[in-house]
Order: C-alpha cells, then sequence, then structure tokens
C-alpha cells in the first residue's frame, strides 16, 4: 500500500528521494549515515538476538548492516522486524566483503584479484564478478567492498594480493569489467550488487610499504597512475567507493574535498556514497593531525564528502555528533540531507523500497554452483604464470615412477586475506589432492611437509583447551578504551578461542576501533601430551603469561609474533594471562601454539627417493595479507633452506610459488629447472596447478606486476619515469622477471607490424596490426602486448605505457592477426595545468611478448 509519494515507483527516483529526506527527523538522517554489525546483537550463545535489534533500531530505523556469516532467512527476518518497527519503512543496506567470493562459509572462493589480472582477460573479471554477485544477492546481501582498484606500487605492501597489479591501463580494463560483472544493468535483479570500490585513492603506494602510510607520490603522479583506474569503474557504473587512510601531499583523503567532491563527483560523475574506510575518519585526529577533536574530524570527512562511517566510533558518539553539529550551527542540514540522498539513491536502485526481501530457495542453486565451480577452476588454470623451464622439465609425465611432492602448502588451501574460511569451504582442492587425482595408478606420490611458512606456524588454541577461572569455556575478556587498561572494561565476556581478524570488525559495540586493549585470563588444559611451542601471533603489541611467568613479551617495539618451546601435558592446567592493545592497527590476534613436527630430513628422504620433487612455497596468512608488510622479499622462514637442501639431493626440482606478493627469488631461479607462479588460485587451486604440472593446460598466465631481484631495487614497476642512472653497485635496474612476463609449453613469433595510417589527429583512432603464429608443437594461449612511447611530451611520461593487449588461442602452426586500437584513453597525458589531452607529436608503438620484450616497432604522428 502507497502510503507517501517516495513509495511510488511510478516517481523518478529524485522525486522519491527529495520527498522521502523532506519526511525524516534529523535523528532519521543520521541514522542512515552509520553502519551496525551482527556482532553487536548476538545473545550470549551467539544467536541473533531480535530484543537487541529492537532497542537499536526503535522507530528510527537502521542505514546499512554488516551481518557476517548469515542467511537469505536471517536477513530477511531483520530486515522485516527492522521495517515494521521504523516510523518510515526505509530498508536496510546489508552489505559484505566479497573481494574473490562472499567471505561466507560454503561460498565459492575465487582466484585472488591479483592471480586474476594475470590472466590478463579482462572478461573473465566479469564473468568472476557475476558470479560473485549471483551467490551474494541470494543470501540477501547488497552491496560488496570491492573491488579493491589500488595501483601495486611497493611489493612489500601487504595487500598487493587483492590488487590488479601495478599498470594503470590492465588495471582499468579489470576495473570495468569487474563492475560491470556484479551490477549488471539493474540492479533490482537478483543477480546484481552494489560494487562499492576501494580504496579511493594513493593507498597502493605507501612510503615504504607500510600498510596506511602517506603515499609516496604527488599529486600529478597521483592522478596520472591511479584516478584513471577509479575512473574506468565509475565510467563502468559502479555507485559506490570507500575512501581510503593514506594522505597525499600532506592532504588525508578522508578529508579531501577536493578528491571526494569535485574529482568524485564532478570528474567522475560517481551517484552513490562515500564510506570512510574504518578508522580513516579519526585518523584525521590521531593519525594525521589535521582535527584537533574527533568532533572536528568527524565534520571535516562529511564536509570534504564522506557519507558514512565504519566503525571508527561508537554509533551514540558518531549519531550524537553529527546531530549536535547541525544544531549548533557548525554543520548545514542541506549537507546532511546530501549524504543521505546518496544512501537513499543506491536503496532506491537496488528496489529495496519495492522488494527488500530476498527469494530464500534461491541460494541452494546458486552458492557454490557447479557452474562458478568451474569458473573458478578456468580463471586459476589461465592464471598460472610459467617462469622457468630449462631443458623442457615441464610438462611432467603422468606415469614417472615416484614423485615427491614437498613443501608447507602442498597440503593446505592457500586462499589469502578477504576469503571464505578455509574450513568451511566446499570441495577446497589442495596441490596434493590435484596431483594425486591426475597421475597414474601405479605413480607413487610422497608428501613431506619439510618446514612451515615461518619458523613456527601458529595455530589457534583449540576451543575445549581453554576455561575461564570458574570452569566456563573460553578466557575471560576484558575490553578497554584506552591501551593503559585504566578505568572499567567497556566489555566483559568470553572467547572460546583468541584467534580475530578485527580488520574486518571491531570487536564489540562500545569499544573504539583504532584505540583498544584486551586483557584474556583463564585456564590452559590441554587434551594431548607433545613437546611443542606456545606463543602469540600479532603486528600489534602482546604479551603472554603462564603461570605467572612473562613468556612472551611484544610490547611497544618487541616482535610479538614469537613461539617459545614448551611442554604440552595432558590433564595438567596451566593459568594463562594476554595482554593486547592495537597500537600497530595490525589487529590479527592468535593465542597458538605448534606441535613441532617439522622434518626437513623427512624432506630429504623423500626427494631422494622420487623422479621429481614438486616443492611448494610461498605466504600464509601469517606472512601476506592486511598489515602484513615485508622488509624482505626473500621467502620467509625456512623455506629458501628447505628448498636448497632438496636440490642438493639431485632431484629434480619443480618450485611452485603460491604468494600474494613479488618474491625475491634470484637463487631459485638460478639454480632450478622449473618455476610456477600460482599465486593465491581459489579453491579449484589444486586442480588447476596439476592440470599445468602434467600438460592437460598450457600456463599462459602473464605477470601483471614486476618481480625484483632484490627488496633495494624498489620501486622496480615497469613504467618508471626517465632517468640518468640505470645501475646499482650490485647489480643493475631490471627485474628478475618483467611485467607481462610468462612462458608458454610451445612458442609464438610476432611479424608484420602495420599500422591504418602514419598520422592521426586527436580524436581518430590508430589500428595496429601483427601476426601472431604457433612456431611450436601444441595448442597454446599467448597474450601479444602493445606498448607506447610518447617521444616528446610536455611533462615527463614512462619510457613505456601498455595500450593493449589480448589473449588469443592458436594451434600449432596456426596464425592469426591481432589488431590493437589506441585512442584518446592511451594517448593523453595530464599536462602541467592538470588538463588531460592528446598532444600533437611523434609516438612509437612497441609489440612483444613483455615489457621488456618488444621486437616490433613503428611510429606514428598527432597533428
Amino acid at each position: 500500500m502507497i502510503q507517501y509519494p517516495f513509495q511510488d515507483s511510478t516517481l523518478h527516483i529524485e522525486a522519491r528521494i527529495q520527498d522521502l529526506i523532506s519526511r525524516m527527523t534529523l535523528e532519521e538522517k543520521v541514522r542512515q549515515l552509520d553502519i551496525y554489525s551482527n556482532n553487536e546483537f548476538k545473545d550470549d550463545k551467539d544467536d541473533f538476538d531480535f530484543d537487541k535489534l529492537m532497542e537499536v533500531c526503535g522507530d528510527v530505523g537502521i542505514g546499512c548492516l554488516q551481518n557476517r556469516y548469515s542467511s537469505a532467512h536471517l536477513n530477511n527476518k531483520i530486515q522485516k522486524a527492522a521495517l515494521e518497527a521504523s516510523r518510515l519503512p526505509i530498508p536496510i543496506l546489508f552489505s559484505e566483503e566479497a573481494l574473490h567470493g562472499l567471505i561466507w562459509p560454503e561460498c565459492t572462493v575465487f582466484p585472488q584479484q591479483i592471480a586474476l589480472a594475470s590472466t590478463f582477460s579482462p572478461e573473465l573479471g566479469f564473468r568472476q564478478g557475476h558470479a560473485i554477485a549471483r551467490e551474494c544477492r541470494s543470501l540477501g546481501v547488497h552491496e560488496t567492498w570491492s573491488p579493491v582498484l589500488d595501483l601495486a606500487r611497493d611489493p612489500r605492501w601487504g595487500r598487493v594480493e587483492e590488487a590488479y597489479g601495478e599498470d594503470t591501463y590492465l588495471a582499468s580494463r579489470f576495473a570495468e569489467e569487474m563492475v560491470r560483472g556484479l551490477q549488471g544493468d539493474d540492479l533490482s535483479r537478483n543477480d546484481t550488487i552494489i560494487a562499492e570500490v576501494k580504496h579511493f585513492s594513493g593507498y597502493g603506494a605507501p612510503t615504504g610499504g607500510l600498510n596506511c602510510a602517506p603515499a609516496m607520490m604527488g599529486k600529478h603522479e597521483h592522478e596520472f597512475y591511479c584516478l584513471p583506474v577509479f575512473e574506468a569503474a565509475f565510467k563502468a557504473g559502479a555507485l559506490n567507493t570507500m575512501c581510503s587512510y593514506n594522505s597525499i601531499d600532506g592532504i588525508p583523503v578522508a578529508g579531501d574535498r577536493h578528491l571526494l567532491t569535485d574529482v568524485l563527483r564532478g570528474d567522475f560523475g560517481m551517484r552513490g556514497f562515500v564510506r570512510a574506510d574504518m578508522t580513516a575518519i579519526t585518523m584525521l585526529h590521531r593519525c594525521h593531525y589535521v582535527a584537533p577533536t574527533q568532533r572536528e574530524a568527524i565534520r571535516m570527512a562529511i564536509e570534504a564528502g564522506v557519507d558514512m562511517q565504519l566503525y571508527d566510533f561508537s554509533h551514540d558518539f558518531y549519531q550524537d555528533t553529527l546531530i549536535s553539529l547541525v544544531k549548533e550551527g557548525e554543520l548545514k542540514e542541506e549537507v546532511v540531507d546530501l549524504s543521505v540522498s546518496r544512501v537513499l539513491r543506491v536503496k532506491f536502485m537496488l528496489g529495496l523500497f519495492e522488494n527488500p526481501y530476498t527469494d530464500e530457495a534461491l541460494s541452494k542453486s546458486v552458492v557454490h554452483c557447479q557452474e562458478h565451480v568451474d569458473l573458478a577452476l578456468e580463471v586459476a588454470e589461465k592464471a598460472i604464470c610459467l617462469l622457468k623451464n630449462a631443458h623442457h622439465t615441464l610438462p611432467l609425465k603422468k606415469d614417472l615412477k615416484t614423485i615427491a611432492v614437498i613443501g608447507p602448502s602442498v597440503a593446505v588451501p592457500r586462499f589469502g586475506d578477504y576469503s571464505a574460511p578455509t574450513k568451511s569451504c566446499l570441495g577446497a582442492v589442495t596441490l596434493l589432492d590435484g596431483i594425486q587425482a591426475v597421475v597414474s595408478e601405479d605413480t607413487k606420490v610422497l608428501y613431506a611437509k619439510g618446514c612451515d611458512i615461518l619458523e613456527f606456524e601458529t595455530m589457534p588454541i583449540p576451543a575445549t583447551w581453554l576455561k575461564d577461572h570458574k570452569g566456563n569455556p573460553g578466557l575471560k575478556a576484558e575490553y578497554f578504551n584506552a591501551h593503559n587498561f585504566e578505568g572499567e572494561p567497556i566489555v566483559i565476556r568470553n572467547d572460546t578461542q583468541i584467534n580475530f581478524n578485527w580488520i574486518y570488525t571491531k570487536p564489540a559495540e562500545g569499544v573504539n576501533a583504532d584505540r583498544f586493549a584486551v586483557r584474556w585470563t583463564g585456564v590452559l588444559a590441554p587434551t594431548q601430551t607433545f613437546e611443542g611451542s606456545i606463543g602469540l601471533s600479532s603486528m600489534d603489541s602482546m604479551r603472554l603469561w603462564i603461570n605467572e611467568e612473562l613468556v612472551v613479551d611484544g610490547w611497544g617495539d618487541k616482535e610479538a609474533t614469537t613461539m617459545k618451546p614448551f611442554f604440552f601435558e595432558a590433564g595438567k592446567e596451566y593459568n594463562v594471562q594476554i595482554e593486547f592493545i592495537n597500537d600497530q592497527r595490525g589487529v590479527r590476534v592468535i593465542f597458538g601454539y605448534n606441535m613441532g613436527n617439522d622434518d626437513m630430513e623427512q624432506a630429504v628422504l623423500v626427494a631422494k627417493q622420487a623422479d621429481v620433487a614438486i616443492v611448494a612455497v610461498g605466504d600464509s596468512e601469517e606472512t601476506c595479507g592486511e598489515n602484513l608488510d615485508r622488509a624482505d622479499l626473500n621467502l620467509p622462514g625456512r623455506q629458501l633452506e628447505l628448498v636448497k637442501k632438496i636440490y642438493e639431493t639431485g632431484t629434480p626440482v619443480v618450485l611452485v610459488l603460491q604468494n600474494g606478493r613479488p618474491l625475491s627469488i634470484t637463487w631459485e631461479a638460478e639454480h632450478l629447472p622449473a618455476i610456477i607462479e600460482a599465486w593465491h588460485i581459489g579453491e579449484q587451486g589444486g586442480h588447476a596447478l596439476a592440470k599445468v604440472l602434467f600438460g592437460d593446460t598450457n600456463p599462459a598466465g602473464r605477470l601483471p606486476i614486476s618481480f625484483p631481484k632484490s627488496v633495494g631495487q624498489i620501486p622496480v614497476h615497469y613504467n618508471r619515469r626517465p632517468f640518468g642512472a640505470t645501475k646499482y653497485v650490485e647489480m643493475d635496474w631490471n627485474p628478475l622477471y618483467p611485467f607481462g612476463f610468462g612462458l608458454s609449453y610451445t612458442n609464438f613469433e610476432y611479424s608484420n607490424l602495420r599500422l591504418s595510417s602514419d598520422t592521426i589527429t586527436a580524436d581518430e583512432i590508430l589500428e595496429v596490426s601483427i601476426d601472431v603464429t604457433n612456431t611450436g608443437t601444441c595448442y597454446g594461449e599467448d597474450v601479444p602486448q602493445l606498448y607506447i612511447h610518447d617521444k616528446f611530451s610536455s611533462v615527463v611520461r614512462p619510457y613505456k605505457e601498455l595500450a593493449g593487449f589480448e589473449r588469443i588461442g592458436l594451434d600449432s602452426g596456426q596464425t592469426k592477426t591481432v589488431t590493437f586500437k589506441l585512442g584518446e584513453r592511451q594517448l593523453r597525458v595530464l599536462n602541467p595545468k592538470f588538463e588531460w589531452l592528446v598532444e600533437s607529436g611523434e609516438f612509437e608503438v612497441m609489440v612483444g611478448a613483455h615489457s621488456q620484450d618488444l621486437p616490433l616497432k613503428a611510429t606514428f604522428c598527432v597533428k
């Protein structure tokens, strides 16, 4: 029944928005600018408490809810309860992380974005985005906080795995296709969701590779390299964005009106809202020091163009501050109205006012369906990069007598950050699974772990081993809104395990996301007897006492990720106390153990028995991901030691890298006959790798980011600007493996470069054609790449810039013509007046296999 004009679907959305805002109280308006977490509505049994929901909702409603690990049924119940309680029937927007698949149990886990970019096939980005949208919407999720559009300009940065690599053009192509896949043509459909692209902007080039650090680029670099990626996404229809924590040229993004209003809403035409990433607003006061108070930080962010917080402040403080700012004349209500209109526009476009509920039967046929599993396998296969294949070591024969499969990444799936829980993934395939499925029945497959990713991998202490001093399950947890544990705890509860990642959400309502401390106390009562190790894992400050003895002191500048030898005795009880403060923004917390059963010598014995040793090494959740930045890009822990020991057996070694960032593998590249870069390629990674290793799939992935020989070469991205020296004392400036690099089991030849014209005007399209021939003996896919060089321009441009690529398949002996189109998008430059234009002059086109192998060249002029 239509009670108000804003409920009339025949009216234009903008008219409906204005009618609704005119009826809203200030309290109802600011409620739309806040997000709640389902953790805030849990009872003692971890079930959703509708009484708590009603206490918060009242008749004001709820704007946005992150309902982690929910269902369509529960989301419908929440939506119905809130709509019935609210004075005005404004539906809730359900938001969640779905970077490479919704991070709920049983959802399809696709390859990470860095792996997707390695396919050099943007069409796969569209298909993966659409599959993610289908699963999200079927479960009642309306919006995803993805894709990540940051350029990965520093491989030390922990979030490289989430990005599309180092290049503007490549990332732009994937950005627009992923957005189209997620949002479709009609957001009211049950197979589309809102794309909240992030992190706007400059976040992927932090000083020293450290997360949230000031961007290592000035205004011109930022607008030339980074902004076009977001521009492509918004031109493809992206509605929302999440702004970043960092500053650019001394101006924090969360307080930059030029970026958040003039560029986003003006230049790019973004129609939805800006959500500040968690703590980005409060950092204006506590990190950037541009706001003298938190109140002023909130005012500054809203004035700049931020519309919604993400757990920076308690709901009462944030909403009351906005109301107070308006009532005291420090913030115009029209500014609040503008932000509210952006949030409401998204809800209207989703069709939530007409149909706020989800078809509860839909998820059974959509979530982890065979179509999505097949797609996850296809993307994984096409992402794998062959970096070295001396003496045609690969592909391996399926009927080898004995194969050794060795390493810490052999028997466990490696999904990377922002992933569905590994244990809940339906049918996750490890490398060991994949190899065993593809080799002959007579082939012996021998497995040895050899070592952990780190010297000691931290496994969370099982919940059954922990209790409080009263015998209740879990450790007593006291949460404080200060780093000195002074005053009364904000929250007291029992935590069944200490295994948290508070990057995703804050610990509890009332706890400050950016400044809190926790003290856990209770009893450790192991159920097994063994000689192992015990300790902590965190980038923040932590310390551990066992029976009143300080065992791990990771306070301040000391290292908290530490394991100590410990004898676990079944039936014995140990008093434990753990303290934590989030002083480094890591907010990943584990109280864990290790059974100490790693044995390199066993791995050596296994390798000696085999015809070939497949060694899988790389990263884990403790070495790569948000706030896991590195100063060293060698293999973490003792993995290189393991690789060398296996090499010394004389058995041929095939190295498989499963990592989230480039690694400096100079020794490995010099000594080992075959190297595969697999990245974190999702739940079907084991099958994909086995198909490549044994020749069912011919690899054709290409590196979307350069691999340095040494961390001292950084920045090592291919599109550097010209300068003088090109050598260090120890080495030259060239990377170990350049952008665009990747080998095949066959060979390709490029010939017959031709241009449609030798002169064009600034608004014309130039066609560049080449012939590609498969000169090898088997079918293969190739990715010919086109680069341009502007010989003289008004500003300094890179030596070369990617301007075109195409993934093609060729049978042995077959030739195909590939035609690239060059126009304003690739040729334009940001001149000294910060104006985009195509300047007249001479350009060189270069075509070849990768950024350092470009044999075909020609020139043309722009009049």
